[in-house]
C-alpha cells in the first residue's frame, strides 16, 4: 500500500514547476499539470528532485487496512457558487467543476488505499449539532470541520481533544499549517488543526489584490516596492493618499470615486496583525497571556489613521447609500477600476477573474523596514479548521486517517486549489504567484481574534467610528481584568 502512495507522490513531484508563468493560451491545463501550493508548507526546489525527498514526505502511519470501517467527518454545507462551491471532504460524484472533481478522486485513492468509507455529514450548524451530541455522551463523528471561531468555542468549553495526545499526528509536516498550530497552543497542547485539506481557509485568507493598470497609471511599481522591502503602513498610507480623487467633483466621496484602497472595518484587525503585532501571545510555558505592548498601540495609531484619512473606502460607511456594500459597493468600485487597492480574503482573486482589468496579488503591509517577517492570517468566521471529539474512542484510526487524507490533500486539493486561483487573470504573472508564497509561508493568526477575550475588535470599531485611538489604552485597561479571567478559565478548563 506504502509503495502505491510513493508512486503517487513520485509522480506529483515530476509535474512541471511552471503554472505561475504560463500565457493564456495554456490556461486550462488540467490539476496533473500544476505546481504544488506554495507557501509554510512549500517544498524547496533542491528536495523535490532528491531520492529521499519521497520518503521524507509519507505521512508515518501503520501499513494497514481497517476492513471497510466508516471515516465520519461533520462539516459545513456548501451554499456558495463562486467562492465555497465544493466540499473539502467529499463528493458524490464528478461534475466537470476541478475543486469537486479533485476532492472526488482524493476520497477514492483514500477509501481503496485503506479500505475505510469517507462519510461526510453537513449541517447549518456544526458546532451546535456536534455540542448537542458530545453532552449526551455520543461519538457520531470521527472529525468536525467548522468555522474556526466556532471551533475555538468548543475549545473554550472543554469538549475538543489534545491533538498532542492523538497517535500518528504530528503537526510539523508540511501538509499541517504549523504556524497556526503554535500560535493557538496552550501549553504543549494544541485542540485544533488546519490542514492541506481545508482549502476554504485558503480562500479566506487575507492579503491585497491591486489594479495593475491604476499602479502603472501612478508609476508604482507594486512588485518591486514588496522586494525592496519598501512595502510597509507609510508607503501604504504615502500611495493612498497620491490616488484618492473625487473623480465626479461634486465634493463628496462616495462609492463612484476614487480611492487608495477599499476594505472593511475588520480590516483594522488584519492590519494590525500584519504589522507582527499579537494581542494574545506565549509566555515561556506557551500559556496564553495579553500582550498590551507600546508597538501594539502605535500599530493600531498607524492603521487608524489610514483607515480613516478619507482614501480608504469602507464598506460600513456605504451604509444607507447602496444597496448591497459589497458588490454594489466595495466590488463595484473595484471593477470600475476606481481602486487601486482591493484588502480582503484571497477569494477576491476568483469573484474578480471575469474582470477585463489586469489584477495582481500582493502581501498585507508591514508595519515598517525593520519588521522581519511578513504577517498574514484568515477570517476566522469563513475559514475551516478541524477539530476531535474530546470523547472519541476512535483517535488512533483518526490520527492515522487524518494524517493519510492531509498528506494526500497536500498534492491534490491544495494543488488544484490554486490552479483555479491561477486560472484568473490576477494570477498569470510569476510576480503574482511570488508574492502568493510570501502570503502562505507568513500565515498565523492572533488568538484574540478567534476567542475575543479583550475585545479587541470593538475596541478598533470604536476607534474607526471616532477617527482616533486616544480611548484604546483606557477601553483595554478597562477590559484586562475580565480577559485575564478567561485566559485563566480557558487554561484550567483545559487541564481538567
Amino acid at each position: 500500500m506504502k509503495r502505491a502512495i510513493s508512486v503517487l507522490l513520485i509522480l506529483v513531484l515530476l509535474l512541471p514547476l511552471a503554472a505561475c508563468g504560463e500565457t493564456k493560451e495554456n490556461t486550462d491545463a488540467p490539476v496533473s499539470e500544476q505546481t504544488p501550493a506554495p507557501g509554510a508548507a512549500e517544498i524547496p526546489a533542491s528536495e523535490t528532485e532528491a531520492p529521499e525527498t519521497e520518503a521524507k514526505l509519507l505521512p508515518d502511519i501503520p501499513d494497514t487496512t481497517y476492513g471497510g470501517q466508516d471515516f465520519r467527518f461533520l462539516s459545513r454545507e456548501v451554499v456558495d457558487a463562486i467562492v465555497r462551491f465544493y466540499s473539502e471532504i467529499a463528493a458524490d460524484e464528478t461534475n466537470g467543476e476541478i475543486m469537486n472533481d479533485t476532492v472526488f478522486e482524493r476520497t477514492g485513492r483514500i477509501e481503496a488505499a485503506y479500505d475505510v468509507k469517507i462519510v461526510n455529514d453537513t449541517s447549518p450548524d456544526v458546532t451546535g449539532q456536534y455540542q448537542r451530541t458530545y453532552l449526551a455522551g455520543q461519538q457520531d463523528w470521527d472529525v468536525v470541520v467548522a468555522a474556526f471561531s466556532a471551533a475555538l468555542g468548543q475549545t473554550n468549553n472543554g469538549y475538543t481533544l489534545d491533538l498532542s495526545t492523538v497517535p500518528y499526528m504530528n503537526l510539523e509536516k508540511p501538509w499541517w499549517d504549523t504556524n497556526v498550530a503554535k500560535s493557538m497552543r496552550i501549553g504543549n497542547s494544541v485542540f485544533s488543526a488546519i490542514g492541506a485539506m481545508n482549502t476554504w481557509t485558503d480562500s479566506h485568507t487575507y492579503a491585497v489584490v491591486f489594479n495593475k493598470e491604476l499602479a502603472k497609471a501612478f508609476d508604482i511599481d507594486a512588485y518591486e516596492l514588496v522586494r525592496g522591502n519598501k512595502w510597509n503602513l507609510d508607503t501604504f498610507s504615502a500611495i493612498l493618499e497620491q490616488v484618492t480623487n473625487d473623480e465626479d467633483g461634486n465634493g463628496e466621496m462616495d462609492h463612484n470615486d476614487r480611492y487608495g484602497a477599499a476594505g472593511e472595518f475588520y480590516n483594522f484587525q488584519f492590519h494590525v496583525l500584519a504589522s507582527d503585532v499579537f494581542v494574545i501571545g506565549h509566555d515561556e510555558e506557551g500559556l496564553p497571556v495579553l500582550d498590551l505592548s507600546e508597538r501594539l498601540f502605535n500599530a493600531a495609531e498607524k492603521v487608524c489613521s489610514i483607515m480613516c484619512s478619507g482614501n480608504y473606502l469602507l464598506a460600513e460607511k456605504l451604509y444607507g447609500k447602496v444597496d448591497d456594500v459589497w458588490f454594489g459597493g466595495l466590488r463595484y468600485n473595484f471593477r470600475s477600476g476606481n481602486s487601486l487597492f482591493y484588502v480582503g480574503g484571497i477569494e477576491q482573486l476568483l469573484i474578480f477573474r471575469d474582470l477585463e482589468t489586469d489584477i495582481g496579488l500582493l502581501p498585507m503591509p508591514k508595519y515598517d523596514e525593520a519588521q522581519a517577517e511578513y504577517r498574514h492570517t484568515f477570517s476566522p468566521s469563513w475559514s475551516s479548521i478541524m477539530f476531535l471529539p474530546r470523547n472519541s474512542e476512535t483517535a488512533e484510526f483518526t490520527g492515522a486517517m487524518l494524517e493519510a487524507i492531509n498528506a494526500d490533500s497536500y498534492y491534490s486539493t491544495s494543488i488544484a486549489y490554486y490552479d483555479v486561483v491561477l486560472k484568473g487573470k490576477a494570477m498569470r504573472d510569476p510576480e503574482s504567484c511570488e508574492m502568493i508564497e510570501i502570503i502562505r509561508r507568513s500565515r498565523t493568526i492572533d488568538p484574540e481574534m478567534a476567542y475575543g477575550f479583550l475585545g479587541a475588535n470593538n475596541a478598533f470599531t470604536a476607534a474607526l467610528n471616532s477617527g482616533s485611538t486616544d480611548a484604546l489604552a483606557s477601553t483595554f485597561e478597562k477590559n484586562k481584568k475580565v480577559a485575564n479571567k478567561n485566559i485563566e478559565k480557558l487554561i484550567k478548563k483545559i487541564g481538567e
